[in-house]
């Protein structure tokens, strides 16, 4: 009787324990074939705690995430890129009826031009898209490396400076010991991102831009500022969002495929920063990238 009663009271506590791990598990199931039915809006419950079905639960609901953005991405882009190439492949066809019926020749080397001006366009998108698609699918391999700052804003500023506009340039290096200039990062993509902010202010500003940089705690920060017209409030978010063009101050004649500062903000979210925008004391537009110093803090910070 004794050994009977034991066993029963043995099978209770362990029914009482797996029941509730079954129940979970079942969850988890239930959550799985619907994403495998197409909803990937399915999500499995989480209860907080930080065991292995739990954080199953979590990788689980991070993986549908981030498909679920991934195909989001895909459609938006696939729309856009259909939008801008009709431009550029229309003006090539028109131009190519206007030389074959062209009997000036300045005329017809005038639209050879238009042309090889729009297939230049035309590689440059493609570039810009390749790019994007690259940062935006699975997890890029980032060679990261302990980056003097200074040195490059400074390379960035001569780079600037070397397009000859009329527009002052200017880094404004700050008073703090050598050894806090340097970050850890992709030289290539942080390059990329002073570039891109650094281009889009001379492209807005009326006769400044500059360039600073700060430590902060464990994170560093570029600043570009212009004294442009400066960017309202509404359209600050919708700016890093791929194939954004504003259409007041910023319009799509002043160029660009709305792609650059897309790309900042994937190259931010691989370097376990953000890309930002605000209000600039120049008067127009202040763009800055935030990011750990050190790869290893970015789980703190």
């Amino acid at each position: 009787v004794i050994v009977v009663f034991s066993m029963l009271a043995v099978g209770m506590v362990a029914y009482g324990l797996v029941k509730p791990l079954e129940m979970r598990l079942r969850n988890l199931e239930k959550a799985v074939l619907r994403m495998r039915g197409g909803d990937l809006s399915a999500r499995a419950a989480t209860d907080g705690r930080q065991d292995a079905i739990g954080q199953l639960a979590v990788t689980l609901n991070g993986m549908a995430e981030h498909i679920q953005r991934l195909l989001s991405a895909q459609k938006e882009l696939t729309r856009a890129v259909s939008h801008e190439l009709r431009t550029p492949v229309a003006r090539i066809r028109f131009g190519l009826g206007m030389m074959v019926a062209e009997d000036d020749i300045e005329r017809r080397e005038k639209h050879f031009e238009d042309i090889d001006r729009d297939i230049d366009q035309l590689d440059k998108l493609i570039d810009e898209i390749l790019t994007y698609s690259k940062l935006e699918e699975g997890t890029p391999v980032l060679n990261f490396t302990m980056i003097d700052i200074d040195v490059l804003l400074r390379q960035i500023e001569r780079e600037s400076r070397a397009l000859g506009k009329p527009i002052t340039v200017e880094y404004i290096a700050p008073d703090i010991s050598p050894d806090k200039r340097f970050a850890e990062g992709e030289e290539r993509y942080v390059h990329r991102v002073v570039q891109n902010y650094v281009g889009n202010a001379m492209r807005y500003a009326r006769s400044r831009v500059r360039i600073t940089y700060e430590v902060i705690g464990d994170l560093f920060r570029i600043d570009v500022d212009d004294d442009g017209p400066g960017i309202p409030k509404e359209d600050r978010q919708r700016v890093f969002q791929p194939f954004t063009r504003l259409d007041d101050s910023r319009t799509r004649s002043s160029g660009g495929y709305g792609l650059g500062l897309s790309i900042v903000a994937r190259i931010a979210f691989w370097h376990g920063g953000k890309a930002k925008v605000g209000e600039s004391e120049l008067g127009g537009a202040k763009f800055s990238f935030y990011w750990p110093r050190l790869q290893s803090l970015r789980e703190s910070t």
